[in-house]
């Protein structure tokens, strides 16, 4: 899929991320089962793509997320029930492990599990997650070790393995990886004076940044976290990321806030991930607020989605801009059709007429 217009091409993060909201969201399962199956053949060393080309010789595998992100639609097409399970089995299930196996054992992109059973990626230059920024002077937002967005999908494709395996001994195995990661995550992440979730570990320590990465943790359904965990986080996001364009990527009470995204190449960058807003983290602050207060969020949720969809005439008509400043009158920015942002308004609506909550 093309991740925005008119500069972004295809990418695998922005496709396997958009993938449910596009496809399953609006009764398409069988696009979501062909843009699975043309994966495939990208699988390399458990990674796919994060800019594809024709072939892996010439597609870029920078990203530690976009297998995760597959193995997500992977999860979510086999819950619509239009997935047949032989076929899941004989397809599917082999990709899934070698992702898991290559992110355990250790592959590119200093990518591999910790003692811990929590997967460690990127380095000092490098930012494999979605807060891929950089300038002359490095990365913008560091996000080297174990992020926390990461380890939510790791232990989400644990979970899927564990479920997915027919061979009891497989199924004990990631079963086995997955209640060590559930257990470390919420040892390393959980940050009990303030109720939310630490953004990354690393070298020992917590990043007690507050980002909407925790906010991706919390709409998982396959999650080490309580419901009440769930609701804290969605309230501390609803207290200081919460904007009527989307989430802000860092707190305005925290000294590297940015909130105006605009000036030169460089201004911009390091306002990216600084405090500017992404529309489509709203479709994860829907999904975390069901899951944690379930249908007494709804009436509050439309609301706030009443005023994100007045957008779509706007810029790009009929489609949300990439990103909004983080501070009134939030102006938007970066691309004029952003491929997540539709993924997740049509996700949301669906979430939203869902009876499961009810």
């Amino acid at each position: 899929m093309c991740a925005g217009y008119p500069w972004f091409g295809e990418w695998g993060r922005d496709t396997f991320l958009s993938l449910p909201g596009l496809t399953l969201a609006r009764g398409r399962p069988e696009v979501c089962r062909a843009v699975i199956d043309g994966a495939l053949p990208f699988l390399r060393a458990g990674l796919l793509p994060n800019i594809y080309g024709t072939s892996q010789s010439d597609s870029h595998y920078g990203s530690v997320d976009a297998a995760l992100w597959f193995a997500r639609a992977v999860s979510m097409f086999v819950e619509s029930g239009h997935a047949d399970p032989d076929r899941v089995r004989r397809h599917y299930l082999p990709a899934l492990r070698e992702i898991a196996s290559s992110y355990r054992d250790g592959t590119s992109l200093g990518i591999g599990a910790d003692d811990g059973g929590l997967i460690a990626a990127g380095g000092p230059e490098l930012n494999a997650t979605w807060m891929d920024a950089r300038t002359a002077e490095g990365p913008v937002t560091p996000r080297d070790g174990c992020a926390v967005e990461i380890n939510a999908l790791w232990y989400a494709l644990l979970d899927l393995l564990a479920e997915l395996e027919t061979a009891d001994s497989q199924a004990r195995k990631w079963r086995s990886a997955r209640d060590l990661a559930g257990e470390t995550f919420l040892e390393r992440f959980w940050l009990d004076d303030g109720r939310y979730l630490a953004d990354r570990w690393f070298e020992g320590e917590p990043d007690r940044k507050v980002r909407p990465n925790m906010v991706l943790a919390a709409a998982l359904a396959r999650s080490p976290l309580t419901r009440s965990m769930r609701q804290d986080v969605v309230g501390r996001a609803h207290d200081e990321l919460l904007t009527p364009r989307g989430l802000r990527t860092l707190s305005p009470a925290d000294p590297d806030y940015i909130g105006t995204y605009g000036g030169g190449c460089d201004e911009r960058d390091h306002a990216y991930h600084q405090g500017t807003v992404w529309p489509w983290l709203l479709g994860f602050y829907t999904e975390a607020a069901l899951r944690a207060f379930g249908a007494s969020e709804i009436p509050t949720l439309r609301r706030i989605w009443s005023e994100v969809l007045g957008q779509l005439d706007e810029a790009g008509l009929e489609h949300l801009s990439e990103v909004f400043s983080g501070d009134e009158p939030y102006e938007p920015g970066g691309t004029i059709a952003q491929a997540w942002n539709t993924a997740e308004c049509l996700r949301a609506a669906r979430l939203l007429d869902d009876p499961r909550w009810r």
